[in-house]
Order: structure tokens, then sequence, then C-alpha cells
């Protein structure tokens, strides 16, 4: 189904933006606390003065998963371009590989996410702290890779498998 590849492809291409955004920019953690400052994945920045992250264990393992999620999404995106063109090898289309890499990355950015939620609750709890729109577009990332994985299995299990014709 073409409508079906065009929507996996629409939503993954709006989710590598979303979460290409987010991971770059150092708004995750806001304390709106008696010094104004805001803190990302890579750096720290408080009174227009930026700095690198310490990198604790949390940090590295967020970085890790969602740095790996990004490349898998990419992958997944380059094997949605292959289901304009009826690509296969074997009995797996370019469908059943975007779905399966992108439900991978879906993954891979969930656990990442989860990590640093879990890691920093206490400090958006107990503290001046707030959770702000980068952390959020990862999130949001995340529904848009699903539904783009769910997109491209639908296409799959509608178009005739490769090689049905020859038997």
């Amino acid at each position: 189904m073409l409508w079906m590849n065009v929507a996996g492809l629409g939503s993954s291409s709006l989710g590598i933006v979303l979460l290409l955004t987010g991971i770059l920019t150092d708004f995750w953690l806001v304390s709106f606390g008696s010094d104004l400052y805001h803190v990302g994945l890579w750096q720290i920045c408080a009174k227009n003065v930026c700095a690198k992250v310490t990198a604790t264990g949390y940090i590295n393992a967020t970085r890790g998963f969602v740095v790996f999620s990004t490349s898998l999404l990419i992958f997944g995106m380059i094997s949605s371009c292959f289901t304009f063109v009826k690509f296969h090898v074997g009995r797996i289309t370019a469908c059943l590989a975007s779905a399966i890499l992108e439900g991978l990355a879906a993954m891979f950015l969930l656990i990442g996410m989860s990590i640093y939620t879990s890691e920093t609750s206490n400090m958006v709890l107990n503290s001046s702290f707030n959770y702000q729109w980068s952390f959020y577009l990862c999130w949001t990332a995340n529904v848009l890779l699903i539904i783009s994985g769910i997109c491209h299995i639908l296409a799959h299990l509608s178009s005739p498998l490769p090689g049905y014709e020859s038997v």
C-alpha cells in the first residue's frame, strides 16, 4: 500500500527531525531556582556560559542508546525509501526491513529515555528542576517511530509476497 509507505516515511522523517533537535539541544532539564540554568546531554548552560556535562553513568548510557537509536533510524529511513521501488531480498521486503529497523530504533530510544527519566526524576520531584522541550521532543519522536514501524509492517502485510507468482 502506497499510502502506508508514505505515512511511514513521513512519520519517520518527522521523528528524526524531532530526535536530532532533542538530542542536540540543551533544554532537557531547566532549573528555575535562584540560578537559572539548563542541562542537556552534552552541555550545561548558566548565564549564557556553557560547559560540558560531566559524564556520569546514566548520561553515558542515555547518550549511547539515543545515538544508536538515531543510527538505526537513518538505516530504516533509507530502507523506507527503497519501498517505493518494491525492493526485496528473498522474502524480506524493504517494508519489513524498515519496520524492523524503526522498531529497534524506538526500542533503544525508549530504553535511553527511560534511563534518563528514572535517574533524574528525584531531581524534578524534590527541587526546582523541570523537564523541558528537548526532553519532550525525544519522547514525541519515540511515538512517531512506533507509528512509522506500524505503518511499514501494515504495508508489508498488505503487499503480495515477493516470488509468489513463480510458485
